[in-house]
C-alpha cells in the first residue's frame, strides 16, 4: 500500500525553534527552527518510507479568520512569535523546495483542516496517511487508513496513534474525540467547552451516552451537579464542537505528482544542509539521499 506523510509545518517548526533556541550561523542568522524541522522530518522519512510528502501550513493572520467569525475569542491570548522565528521561514521554504515537498496554506483554514482534507483524499484512493504534528486536535482524523504521529517532547519522542492505541489510551472511540473536546474545552485554543466539566467527567458521559447529542437528550437523568453545568453550558459545548471540528472539506487538492518523493534535488539538499552547517543531519539522511553528498 502506498503511503502519504503530511507534516504540520508550523507546529513542527515551533518545536524545533524552541528546542534549539540558540542555534545560528557565524553571521548570526538563526537556524534552530529549520534544524528542528529538518531533524524531525528526516526521522519521519526514515521511519515511514512514504511515497508522497506534503507540508500543511498555518497562513499568517488569516488562517483562523473563519473560526473567529464563530467565536471571536478563539486562540485569544497567544503571543506572536519573535522576529527571529519568521526570519527563518524563507530558509525553510528553500529546504522544502529542495526536498520537493509542496507546502499548502489557505485563507480561513488551518493546517489541521488541510491535513484532514489530504487524509480524506488519500483514503478515497486507498492510500495510507501518516500525519506528523504536535497538536492533538489531529486525533479526530485517526482512521483505518490514517495514523497520527504526535511529538510529545523534544525532537524525537513520537507517539503513534492508530485506532486501537487511541481507544486503549482514552477509553472512548475516535469518533467521540471531538465531543470530548466539546465538553472539556481546550485551553490551548481558548475553547471553553462546558465550564466545570473536566476530562474524567466528559469521558464517563461519553462512555454512557455515546455522543454530545445523546448526552443532552438524557440530561435530566444525569446527577444534578453535572446536569446543571451541562444545561448552562450547552451553547458553549456546541460552539466548541463546531470551532474545534477539523474541516476536511477545505478547498484544497493534493497534487500527487508534485508530492511524490521522487521529486527531490539531492544536490540542492546537500548544499543547503552544508551551508547551514547541519553536518549531523547530512549524516542522518536516508542512504538514497546521501549519494550526492558522499561523493
Amino acid at each position: 500500500m502506498k503511503r502519504l506523510a503530511v507534516i504540520d509545518g508550523k507546529s513542527i517548526f515551533y518545536r524545533g525553534y524552541y528546542a534549539m533556541p540558540n542555534l545560528s550561523l557565524a553571521d548570526g542568522t538563526p537556524t534552530g527552527g529549520v534544524y528542528g524541522f529538518a531533524s524531525i522530518a528526516i526521522e519521519l522519512i526514515k521511519k515511514l518510507q512514504p511515497d508522497y510528502v506534503a507540508v500543511a501550513w498555518d497562513k499568517k493572520s488569516t488562517n483562523i479568520r473563519k473560526r473567529r467569525e464563530i467565536y471571536p475569542e478563539y486562540k485569544a491570548g497567544r503571543k506572536p512569535a519573535p522576529d527571529d522565528f519568521y526570519a527563518q521561514i524563507p530558509i525553510l521554504y528553500e529546504l522544502l523546495e529542495a526536498f520537493g515537498w509542496p507546502l499548502y496554506e489557505l485563507d480561513d483554514y488551518e493546517a489541521d483542516d488541510i491535513m484532514g482534507a489530504f487524509a480524506k483524499q488519500a483514503t478515497e484512493r486507498g492510500i495510507e496517511t501518516c500525519l506528523l504534528t504536535s497538536d492533538l486536535d489531529a486525533l479526530q482524523l485517526v482512521g483505518p487508513l490514517t495514523k497520527v504521529y504526535a511529538i510529545k517532547n523534544g525532537l524525537s519522542n513520537l507517539e503513534e496513534f492508530d485506532i486501537p492505541y487511541f481507544e486503549n489510551k482514552y477509553g472512548i472511540s475516535v469518533h467521540q474525540f471531538l465531543d470530548l473536546k466539546s465538553l472539556k474545552g481546550d485551553s490551548s485554543d481558548n475553547l471553553p467547552g462546558v465550564p466545570g466539566v473536566g476530562e474524567k467527567t466528559a469521558i464517563q458521559l461519553l462512555q454512557q451516552y455515546k455522543d454530545l447529542d445523546n448526552i443532552y437528550r438524557h440530561v435530566d437523568e444525569i446527577k444534578p451537579a453535572v446536569s446543571k453545568k451541562l444545561i448552562a453550558g450547552k451553547e458553549l459545548a456546541y460552539m466548541s464542537k463546531e470551532v474545534g471540528r477539523i474541516w476536511v472539506d477545505a478547498p484544497v487538492e493534493l497534487d500527487w505528482a508534485v508530492a511524490s518523493i521522487d521529486d527531490i534535488d539531492l544536490n540542492k539538499v546537500a548544499a543547503i544542509l552544508q551551508r547551514l552547517e547541519f553536518h549531523s543531519l547530512t549524516r542522518r539522511l536516508p542512504k538514497h539521499m546521501q549519494q550526492v553528498s558522499d561523493d
